[in-house]
């Protein structure tokens, strides 16, 4: 139960500093958020003045009752003042209400509320107004409800015109609404007060909670506080969102396997005072509106007891960054300063780095700079909290993952997350160009998001139950640190899907590249045999002359010289056809040196004499020096390749992307006073 106790102890902090959060208040005890759908507007004596539909998905907070919170279904348990019209409205039947009617028990909870020594004059006026059995009718006056031809309300509009609000506001059945689920909260004026809306008066939300901590309810040893208190037997829902029915904490099934076998009793496994189970509940809510990455029913949360912000690991760190605003980035925490001006244009200092190739180790360590001053923020011992959540059935709430935290250790995990992942990955980013945007390809060093790895690895197949397996997955080895290794079916299913240039549109290919270099590298920084453990730079290594990485480098130049050939022979524009090498790489990577003297031998042949007797064999003797790297033996091998042949590949194919994007800059460079004079 460790994680109730931070989180308790979190609502508790964040209470005590008033943080606030407009889009998801922190819920007071005995209190909820619901979605409203119409206002009632009374004044001081109950007397009907108007009634209005509300906006959609207003969500506001009301008071709730330990068994209205939890119920499910038909189930009747009232709110104790605002709710469904067929929970309010005593004449709900009599116009044409299908679902069943609770009027007398929300009537007598709200009377026994009235009746106690913590009454509230605006919850009396509401009393006073809905005994007299007028709601639906005084809804149809005000006109946001229509009736039909029998004097029933309008459930389907099918006359000319747009449909009434109301219409547009609640759920449809084949085109239906049933106006008994319509939520209806109060506005009670009354002179001289400023605050007339219920939901937002905090002397009617303190006149519920006097009256619920004074209840008969049992008590028991809570295991969160270590004292007799006031016990909880139904727990929290709307954990995630408005509707969701699921709890964590359950034990009312006596027929299933629950407590059974152990315990005589839920009481007996575990019991937790009505006040944490809804102050944690209350903080869990509050954590997940704000700060909380969100796959499906899937959530994942990290956060801190004070409530200050903590990035979570399931969120794509390159995010951490404004793309869009590099030029002036912080660069103090780069080691060296020259990588960023190395990517200037020549001769003008004042000009932002021209990253759209590579923005190099340079943005690992902004990002790392960026993290730590979240770290920067928290106090050394404070701890931090990390949490997934998914749902086990519609009504049950897993707890799939949960790790406690000192800041320096999980940013440090996080650190070697940047530091064993990182590698070239493909980003699209929009670029305005006068009246135009324009689509521009980027190249940043950081580790893949989870959802790229979803992407990679499962590509056309990957469904919402396979993504949440993958996330529960990669959770541990994001926020693990370097002694938690990368599961190696997803490095070697990666492999084969970036092996495999047809599988999708050429982008989707060079993301999946990306991809798979970046969880083989990491996979080899954190191999369990410590002697097969082996780091990869992120620049081309001229020294490697391991048989898959010289293999990866020649393909890349296979396809660069081909391209090449094909762009001056198209009168410098793109070519429209794959080059032989795309077409033939995932046979390369099963049949490497067959493959590669068809290639060399046949397929090549036409374009290294064209770039030959234009004066252009850079790329037959790039080949030629690749080929002296070989040991023989290694070079007549036909055996699989490893992910290594991709980081050949890869990082020379970046390589070459650098020389062009150096030549074209200085090219435009020596242009430039020409076009001055």
């Amino acid at each position: 139960m460790s994680w109730m106790q931070k989180l308790y102890r979190t609502y508790e902090s964040i209470l005590e500093q008033g943080v606030t959060d407009d889009a998801e208040p922190l819920t007071p005890v005995g209190h909820t958020i619901q979605n409203a759908h119409i206002v009632i507007v009374i004044d001081g004596q109950g007397n009907f003045q108007t009634a209005r539909v509300m906006s959609p998905k207003t969500a506001i907070l009301l008071p709730v009752t330990e068994s209205s919170e939890s119920r499910s279904g038909t189930k009747p348990p009232p709110h104790p003042l605002a709710d469904k019209i067929q929970y309010v409205a005593r004449d709900y039947i009599d116009y044409g209400g299908s679902k069943s009617a609770f009027f007398e028990e929300y009537f007598t909870q709200l009377k026994q509320w009235c009746d106690s020594e913590f009454c509230h004059p605006k919850v009396v006026a509401v009393l006073n107004y809905v005994a007299k059995g007028n709601v639906i009718a005084d809804l149809v006056k005000a006109g946001v409800l229509m009736l039909d031809s029998d004097g029933k309300v309008l459930n389907k509009w099918e006359a000319e015109g747009d449909a009434p609000p109301i219409f547009s506001v609640l759920p449809k059945t084949k085109g239906e609404i049933e106006f008994g689920a319509a939520l209806v909260c109060w506005q009670v004026e009354i002179s001289g007060d400023v605050q007339s809306r219920t939901w937002e008066d905090s002397s009617v939300r303190q006149s519920w909670i006097d009256y619920v901590s004074e209840g008969d309810s049992e008590k028991g040893f809570c295991f969160i506080q270590g004292k007799e208190a006031i016990v909880s037997t139904l727990h929290p829902a709307k954990l995630r969102h408005t509707g969701d029915k699921a709890k964590l904490i359950s034990s009312n099934d006596k027929s299933g396997y629950t407590f059974r076998g152990r315990f005589a009793t839920a009481e007996e496994a575990a019991s937790v005072s009505a006040d944490v189970s809804a102050k944690a509940h209350s903080a869990l809510r509050w954590l997940i509106s704000r700060q909380g990455i969100r796959n499906g029913d899937q959530v994942t949360v990290a956060w801190a007891i004070s409530g200050k912000p903590v990035p979570s690991p399931m969120k794509d760190i390159s995010a951490e960054l404004d793309w869009a605003d590099m030029g002036n980035w912080d660069i103090s925490a780069v080691e060296n300063p020259d990588e960023i001006a190395a990517q200037r244009l020549p001769g003008n200092s004042e000009t932002p780095p021209d990253w759209s190739v590579n923005i190099g180790r340079a943005a690992a360590q902004i990002i790392k700079k960026k993290l730590h001053g979240y770290q920067a923020e928290l106090k050394a011992h404070e701890q931090i909290s990390l949490i997934m959540l998914d749902s086990a059935t519609p009504g049950r709430m897993a707890l799939t993952y949960y790790q406690e935290f000192l800041p320096a250790d999980y940013f440090a995990n996080l650190d070697a997350w940047i530091d064993d992942f990182s590698w070239y990955q493909r980003y699209s980013i929009e670029v305005p160009n006068g009246k135009k945007t324009d689509k521009r390809t980027q190249w940043r060093f950081v580790p893949p998001s989870p959802y790229s790895i979803a992407e990679a690895v499962y590509g056309k197949s990957l469904s919402d139950t396979l993504k949440k397996q993958l996330y529960a997955r990669l959770l541990p080895v994001i926020a693990g640190g370097t002694s938690v290794p990368i599961p190696e079916d997803l490095v070697r299913q990666s492999f084969q899907v970036a092996c495999n240039p047809n599988g999708g549109e050429n982008w989707e290919w060079q993301r999946n590249i990306g991809v798979a270099c970046a969880l083989y590298k990491g996979w080899c920084a954190r191999h369990h045999d410590l002697s097969q453990r082996r780091t990869y730079p992120m620049s081309l290594d001229t020294e490697n002359r391991s048989r898959d990485y010289l293999y990866g480098r020649l393909i890349a130049q296979a396809e660069s010289m081909e391209w090449y050939a094909l762009y001056l022979q198209n009168g410098k524009k793109t070519p429209i056809r794959a080059t032989n090498a795309e077409r033939y790489f995932q046979q390369f990577a099963q049949r490497p040196y067959s493959t590669w003297r068809n290639l060399a031998s046949e397929k090549l042949v036409p374009y290294q004499n064209y770039l030959t007797s234009q004066g252009k064999d850079f790329y037959k003797q790039a080949i030629g020096k690749i080929m002296e790297l070989f040991q023989r033996d290694d070079y007549v091998c036909d055996d699989k390749l490893s992910g290594e042949f991709l980081l050949g590949y890869h990082c020379q194919k970046m390589e070459n992307a650098r020389e062009i994007a150096k030549r074209k800059a200085a090219k435009a460079s020596k242009a430039k006073p020409t076009e001055t004079n």
